[in-house]
């Protein structure tokens, strides 16, 4: 019958498995460091800001439509291949997010990222206040609750 080792019998015994990593080597060269502020930050991008509002205010009970509008803008070529013409889909200064609730107000909301939250152009600030003297909701969103905060009107 073998006795039970004790745990200070394997540890007084040599490593049975070689290092992993020579240590002198990791002694001497050091990583790469990056200067700072060299990294940018990760930020998220405009269009799944969009998406996730979009999403969300399909399905609140205050909206009776909501689309996304895309200002689009081009010139158009003839089928000799010359340059024809420049065509706007709309003004410039139109929102992101535009729609009618419920109740028959207008919905108008800018989405931006939260770094990006005033860079409004002076066409996007005319339109929102243009929409909100005719008593629509308007507003800048940079996520759901801010969204459903100015359908609700709860945005001040």
């Amino acid at each position: 019958m073998i006795a039970r080792q004790k745990w200070a019998d394997f540890a007084a015994k040599a490593s049975i498995q070689p290092a992993l990593f020579d240590a002198t080597v990791s002694e001497k060269e050091q990583p790469r460091r990056r200067r700072p502020g060299s990294v940018k930050k990760p930020s998220i991008p405009e269009r799944d800001i969009q998406r996730q509002i979009l999403d969300g205010l399909a399905t609140h009970p205050l909206v009776a439509r909501i689309e996304r509008i895309n200002v689009m803008a081009g010139r158009l070529y003839g089928k000799d291949g010359k340059p024809s013409r420049f065509m706007r889909s709309c003004k410039s200064g139109r929102v992101d997010l535009d729609g009618f609730s419920v109740t028959g107000k207008v919905i108008a909301i800018e989405v931006k990222r939260p770094s990006t939250r005033n860079k409004l152009t002076d066409e996007q600030r005319t339109y929102l206040e243009q929409v909100k003297l005719a008593g629509g909701l308007s507003g800048v969103a940079t996520c759901y609750e801010e969204a459903a905060a100015i359908v609700e009107g709860r945005n001040g």
